[in-house]
């Protein structure tokens, strides 16, 4: 899990980022909102998946 506290209105983006046949992949936008909403610009980079439909272990 990766934890990013940022300040409303602002982004970060994680470069530097390959899969695990040691391919490089496109950088990863995070985006942070004034109303606590965030987007995500990581096409082609990572699959997200909302933590209600994981099935988490103990």
């Amino acid at each position: 899990m990766l934890i990013l506290t940022r300040k409303p209105n602002s982004s970060i983006t994680i470069t530097n980022i390959y899969d695990e046949n040691g391919q490089k992949l496109e950088d990863i936008e995070i985006n942070i909102y004034s109303d606590n909403r965030i987007g995500i610009v990581a096409d082609r980079s990572v699959d997200i998946y909302r933590s209600e439909i994981l099935e988490l272990g103990d």
